[in-house]
């Protein structure tokens, strides 16, 4: 199933499954998987189905097999699929190419032009067959042979999902409206070249195995409906990531725009990011060399104004466990509503993980896209980062974190966490992690309260964990980074206002 997760390459597979004498056909794509019955080769009805079977999949186009018309150069999938066919009856493994075998093709995309890919930048860790990947390519133009790098990200997104191209454009159109007194967030904001969605064919193979499940789960109560997936291929403007940053004082101006553009989005355009990660907070230089923040991949955001959009549009959470809220890691009979405090928190786990398992190198200085990040020696937090960890201990790994009770000594102790390179931060680190746990605790004695009377807590508001933590408790701590203050937006923002989507706590709230 590893090979579906290219996806610019396949739509879907048909495979064949072999025990001796006894086979089963097998189709899977990003949303289902079908399996036969075994059919045995030994029976006569089982020769006439594996024979009309052989003549059915040489009939098939290469579409109908799921082989997308995306591709150039791609000799080297076909080598792969070669040496997987090599493998059969031996010990399966991957040739040393395989994840890395998009690197010199050119992806054609529809109505956006040629692109040949340099090399892969990110591959998302996520439910096989739904990865998204984010390379680094250049437009193939022979007028200009030598242009600028893009970045271009290949994702499979449900179809309900908005997609990030309205969100970024519904930002850009509110910062250059009221005579242009939002233009700063622009420079906060990614800038995407080029966007176009490509669905299901009608009438392909993939269309009629839609239209098969969608029958089941009407007429004999399946649990899941399919799932209807695109395939997303957005082309943007390339930026940098934090682990190119040269100074602590960069990265302090860096979460600080991020800060800002968060709080802008969520009051202006009334957009929630809802996957803040270190992978999804980015920096541009202007021509001056300064640093500016931007918060990057609006793939999981909402609209705040639809709260259905809230929730999650997948059939499946969504994020990335390590930098996820508490909240959102554990289960629940209904999945709560995701609030602008799960993205300050995730924020702060940003801040925590780099400035706790990282320390700054040098690296050559005209370089700007050199790494300057090295993993420390038995780095805290490696627990988080554990793939085998359900969510729900994750949750509760994170929760023994600022209760105390995972035990971890003189380590965990927020004046000694931070590495050397990130001292300057302790003023940060230490008192947001100490307004997020007062939070916790109010909020488990609010639910207290609530499970002894049996009524909605008349006062406690959720969305602020009773007002402990909150846009005011991270701007009070940011706006300033080694006795300076940090560059801040034209006018001040009012880092009181928020709209609560949960303005009490009951038994069913948070």
């Amino acid at each position: 199933m590893d090979a579906l997760s290219l996806t610019p390459l396949r739509s879907h597979f048909i495979m064949t499954l072999v025990d001796r004498t006894n086979l089963q056909l097998m189709y899977f794509d990003s949303s289902v998987m079908l399996v036969t019955p075994p059919i045995d080769t030994k029976t006569k009805k089982g020769k006439e189905l594996f024979l009309s079977m052989i003549v059915g999949l040489r009939r098939m186009s290469l579409p109908d097999r799921g082989v997308r018309d995306l591709i150039r150069d791609s000799d080297r999938f076909f080598t792969c699929l070669d040496f997987f066919g090599r493998q059969l009856g031996r010990q399966w493994s991957c040739p040393p190419n395989w994840r890395n075998m998009l690197t010199g093709m050119i992806l054609d995309t529809p109505k956006g032009g040629s692109y040949k890919i340099e090399n892969i930048l990110f591959r998302q860790a996520g439910i096989v067959g739904r990865l998204t990947y984010v390379v680094r390519a250049k437009k193939v133009d022979p007028e200009d042979p030598n242009g600028g790098s893009v970045v271009i990200k290949i994702s499979l997104p449900s179809v309900s999902r908005k997609s990030e191209e309205t969100l970024i454009e519904r930002a850009r159109k509110a910062a250059e409206a009221e005579n242009g007194k939002d233009r700063w967030v622009l420079r906060h904001l990614p800038k995407i070249l080029h966007s176009e969605d490509i669905g299901i064919v009608k009438g392909s193979t993939q269309d009629r195995v839609a239209h098969f499940i969608q029958y089941v789960a009407h007429f004999e109560g399946a649990k899941y409906p399919y799932e209807y997936r695109v395939l997303r291929i957005v082309v943007l403007e390339e930026l940098f990531p934090i682990s190119t940053l040269r100074e602590p004082s960069q990265h302090a101006q860096v979460f600080f725009d991020i800060l800002n553009c968060h709080k802008w989005l969520h009051d202006n355009p009334r957009i929630l990011h809802r996957d803040i990660s270190m992978s999804n907070i980015m920096y541009r230089i202007d021509d001056d060399h300064n640093v500016y923040g931007v918060l990057n991949d609006m793939d999981l955001s909402s609209d705040l104004n639809d709260l259905e959009d809230l929730k999650a549009t997948s059939l499946r959470r969504t994020g990335t466990p390590p930098f996820m809220a508490i909240d959102l890691l554990r289960k629940h009979s209904v999945q709560p509503n995701h609030l602008y405090r799960h993205d300050l928190e995730s924020l702060f786990y940003v801040m925590l993980i780099l400035f706790a398992r990282y320390e700054l190198i040098a690296a050559e200085p005209n370089d700007d896209r050199a790494e300057r990040l090295v993993k420390r020696d038995k780095a805290p937090l490696s627990e988080w980062f554990d793939p085998t960890l359900s969510w729900a201990t994750l949750a509760q790994k994170k929760n023994d974190f600022f209760t105390g009770a995972q035990g971890s000594g003189d380590l965990l102790h927020m004046n000694n966490i931070l590495s050397s390179s990130f001292r300057g931060f302790k003023p940060w680190i230490p008192r947001l992690k100490n307004a997020l746990e007062d939070g916790l605790v109010a909020r488990n004695r609010a639910l207290r309260e609530v499970e002894d009377s049996g009524e909605a807590h008349p006062s406690f508001v959720s969305e602020t964990l009773g007002g402990n933590f909150q846009y005011s408790t991270f701007f009070g701590l940011m706006k300033d980074f080694g006795g300076k203050a940090l560059r801040a937006p034209p006018y001040s923002l009012d880092i009181t206002a928020t709209t609560s989507l949960q303005p009490t706590i009951s038994t069913t709230t948070l």
